[in-house]
Parts: C-alpha cells; sequence; structure tokens
C-alpha cells in the first residue's frame, strides 16, 4: 500500500559546518547492540568494531584513506573511528554510514533527537 503524504523536510540537512549526511543502522554480523552477536567468536572476527564507512571520493576531499583513525564529530558530539571505503556497504557520496553494535563507539552520540512529524501525530 502506498500513501501520499505531504512533504516534510528534514529537520537538519548538510551545510558549510557539517556537510555530509550520518546513518546509523546495522551491520549483518551484529544484531542492536552487539550483546549477543559479539558473544559468537566467528562473528566478532569478522566485524569486530563499528568502522566509519565513507564514499572514496568523499575521504579522498579530506585527506582520508582505507584504515585511517579519524574524529567524527557532529554539534552534538564526537568519537573516533576508523575509515571504511570499500567493501558490501559503500555509501553513496554525501552519505557517511555507522553501525550502532559497537559500545566502544556510542553513534548516537553524533545524532539528532527528532521525529517525523507525521508519524509523531498519530
Amino acid at each position: 500500500m502506498i500513501f501520499a503524504l505531504p512533504y516534510e523536510p528534514a529537520a537538519e540537512s548538510p551545510d558549510e559546518e557539517f556537510d555530509l549526511w550520518l546513518s546509523t543502522g546495522r551491520v549483518l554480523e551484529h544484531w542492536h547492540t552487539g550483546s549477543m552477536t559479539r558473544r559468537v567468536p566467528e562473528l566478532h572476527r569478522s566485524f569486530p568494531e563499528s568502522v566509519l564507512f565513507i564514499h572514496p571520493q568523499d575521504a579522498q576531499k579530506r585527506g582520508m584513506r582505507r584504515g585511517d583513525k579519524v574524529k567524527v564529530q557532529s554539534r552534538r558530539g564526537e568519537l573516533v573511528s576508523i575509515v571504511e571505503t570499500r567493501g558490501r556497504n559503500r555509501v553513496p557520496e554525501g552519505l557517511v554510514y555507522m553501525a550502532f553494535f559497537d559500545a566502544a563507539q556510542l553513534v548516537n552520540v553524533l545524532t539528532l533527537d527528532a521525529t517525523e512529524p507525521i508519524v509523531e501525530r498519530n
């Protein structure tokens, strides 16, 4: 079923100071916070820590290379992560992606606490 709804702009968009979109989510190996999946040695070995997925051209513009440790910063917070430009989670230009399973990198310190207005009303 498809519903036609009015356009609602994003609560915050990239600008001159912070010019990339940040998306957070999961990776195949770890579900939610990794409280169970990180206990499975095979899963932990295959994806031991969260990384910053960034398009190769966005990384190059910023002088970043795959494997570099970088500071990831937003208006709300910052953390340190490792740059990843290859692999199955390749992101489009203008977007960075981080999984939220890694307790050593609490990615939600970077995110905006905004809700989608139409869902919020219902």
